[in-house]
């Protein structure tokens, strides 16, 4: 019963430790080796006994055998757990003591202690205790003592990376296995102990799972926050090394998921992390920033690239897949050893993005003139909240003129920044930031009541306030509650949907999202008109602008880029100006800078124009006098 106790106990740890990837910093082959000494304890001990049965042996010799079967797993234990407390802290300690020591343990015992500690030859005087069994006690537990020394001087060293937890634990461990071996003479039932040894194993590989579990497990490198504190541990315990940051990608990996499926995607991650482990030496710390990034610390002098197209006919041979990834990294060179992890990714990620769409370049340094940009882009992220609470966000109003009146007869309404240390920041600066990171909703949000505020307030003072447009992000459209915002907007201010109109770009409409439509078609049943931006930007498709219900289409400004001299130009913008007619229409013509140009689409029988030619967007204050 005993040892089955010990097999069930053994095989949780076991089912524990094997339902996640180990990392190499634990030491696999160690708590491999941890497991099976358990194993053939408890096979020994049994077996003995079993073998008694048939066999005649002197209780003494059953003894000796167990009691070396004992000393031998415990000794064991003693020694993988030193190698298993070195990897886990990841070490790289260059004193042979630490290296030496485990092995010197293990011999004493083998060849002194174990022979000698209980006189176990003669029965008559198992148990008693004499002056030379003392003796080698003492030795022995001096001995383990310098072992539980040494191990917490490694543990408190290393805290950083492992947690106070973890920390707790691993210490915790040591001493049990101390007091144990430390009192061994007193050991008869030697099946119980290998019930307990297993509860010592289970509760070692447990541990490693719950509390340092830095690795992902799907990948099988370390996760980010694992990652960022084995930099600082790196760069504490080596302050003479120089070291660098660098942050890898694959360029549109969304497109292998699209072709291949998730799981192979997943499958191909898994062989990039396993490229890199192999690629680089063990010097080198690797991480998992999610989705299809990785992260890696590489001493100086160490490459830190892998090359820059990987085939996967050569990653999976035999399958014809055909099809390359394109890999570029961006690289930050660590001078502050005190800066957070997190910053030098950061820096690292800010010059890879530089080149995120030159096909042609795999790597980029971060340097020097990168630092304001980088600056700015961190500034706006940390200060985007305060912006709004402090209405430093001021809505731009750029009007839209009849184009042959040339009276406004619309207005688009564009987000500027008011910052009061850098001053006015331009949305080309902000907006992509925060379409990335989400602030988009709430600042679009913001802008669209201030717009309704100020309409209100200018009708109040009987302003005829012509329509203004909104600008709806795609990020807006994946919104729940987009049509209750803007409804309940609109009643807030005693307004009437035609007083808003709602500019989506082109680029939502090629989106095949059933709810947007939905939305938009519940928006244009209560009055509001919707805007088609940016037409011909470069998403065009005649089949998605048959599909897409909207009321007024805006051409792309740069379709007046040198339209005057241009002929294909012109062939274009009258081919939309014409379909806009035929379908009844209206169409609004941005980028009209010269009279040249507004003369050209005038003639073409284009409606609105909007421009610098008439206007730029000026602030509230102005447009109030411009509509007045």
């Amino acid at each position: 019963m005993i040892t089955l106790l010990s097999f069930g106990i053994l095989a949780i740890g076991i089912l524990a430790i094997r339902a996640r990837s180990i990392s190499r910093s634990v030491g696999k082959l160690w708590i491999d080796m941890e497991i099976i000494v358990t194993i053939l304890y408890i096979l020994l001990v049994w077996g003995s006994d079993f073998v008694k049965r048939f066999v005649p042996l002197s209780d003494g010799r059953i003894h000796v055998f167990n009691i070396s079967a004992f000393t031998l797993a415990l000794t064991s234990y003693l020694l993988f757990a030193m190698k298993i407390t070195i990897g886990l802290v990841r070490a790289k300690e260059k004193r042979p003591l630490l290296s030496i020591f485990p092995c010197v343990l293990q011999m004493i015992f083998l060849l002194v202690i174990n022979p000698i500690n209980h006189v176990a030859y003669y029965p008559e005087v198992r148990g008693e205790v004499t002056l030379e069994k003392l003796t080698f006690i003492f030795v022995s537990t001096v001995i383990l003592l310098a072992y539980v020394i040494m191990t917490a001087y490694l543990v408190i060293r290393h805290r950083r990376r492992l947690g106070v937890l973890a920390s707790s634990t691993i210490v915790a461990i040591v001493v049990l296995v101390f007091c144990i071996t430390a009192l061994n003479y007193r050991i008869s039932d030697f099946k119980f102990m290998g019930a307990v040894f297993a509860t010592f194993v289970t509760f070692n590989l447990i541990m490693l799972y719950i509390v340092d579990n830095p690795v992902d497990p799907k990948i099988g490198i370390y996760k980010s926050e694992a990652f960022f504190r084995a930099v600082e541990e790196d760069l504490a315990l080596n302050p003479d090394t120089n070291y660098q940051l660098c942050v890898l990608d694959i360029r549109n990996f969304q497109d292998v998921n699209e072709r291949f499926g998730f799981e192979r995607g997943d499958d191909i991650l898994i062989r990039v992390a396993a490229a890199m482990r192999k690629s680089f030496s063990w010097e080198v710390e690797l991480g998992y920033l999610g989705e299809d990034n990785f992260v890696g610390l590489f001493p100086e002098g160490t490459y830190w690239m892998l090359q820059g197209i990987l085939s996967l006919d050569e990653m999976y041979p035999g399958e014809n897949m055909d099809y390359n990834l394109s890999l570029y990294s961006g690289v930050y060179k660590i001078k502050d050893r005190t800066m957070n992890p997190i910053l030098m990714c950061d820096r690292a990620r800010f010059a890879m993005q530089s080149i995120r769409y030159d096909y042609d370049k795999h790597e980029c340094v971060y340097d020097m003139s990168q630092d304001h940009a980088f600056e700015m882009q961190a500034y706006m992220l940390h200060n985007c909240e305060r912006a709004i609470h402090e209405n430093a966000f001021v809505p731009y109003f750029q009007p839209i003129y009849d184009a042959n009146t040339k009276q406004i007869c619309s207005a688009e309404a564009l987000v500027r920044w008011k910052d009061k240390q850098y001053g006015l920041i331009s949305p080309g600066d902000f907006i992509p930031l925060f379409e990335k990171n989400g602030f988009i909703n709430k600042l679009d949000v913001y802008v669209w009541e201030q717009v309704c505020k100020y309409i209100a307030e200018w009708r109040k003072e009987g302003i005829l306030v012509p329509p203004v447009s909104v600008n709806i992000s795609r990020r807006d459209l994946q919104m729940d509650n987009l049509y209750e915002v803007i409804v309940d907007l609109i009643k807030k201010y005693h307004l009437s949907p035609l007083d808003i109109k709602l500019e989506i770009t082109e680029s939502a409409f090629v989106a095949d999202n059933q709810r947007f439509f939905k939305t938009i078609e519940v928006l244009k049943e209560v009055g509001f008109r919707i805007l088609m931006d940016d037409f011909g930007s470069g998403y065009s498709s005649f089949n998605t602008f048959k599909d897409a219900h909207v009321d007024v289409l805006k051409a792309d400004m740069h379709f007046m880029d040198g339209i005057e001299s241009s002929d294909k130009g012109k062939i274009v913008i009258n081919t939309i100006v014409e379909m806009a007619r035929q379908l009844d229409m209206p169409i609004v013509v941005e980028g009209v800078e010269t009279e040249g140009q507004y003369e050209y689409v005038k003639g073409i029988g284009c409606d609105m124009i909007q421009g610098y030619y008439f206007s730029r967007p000026v602030p509230p204050e102005k447009f109030k006098e411009m509509i007045k």
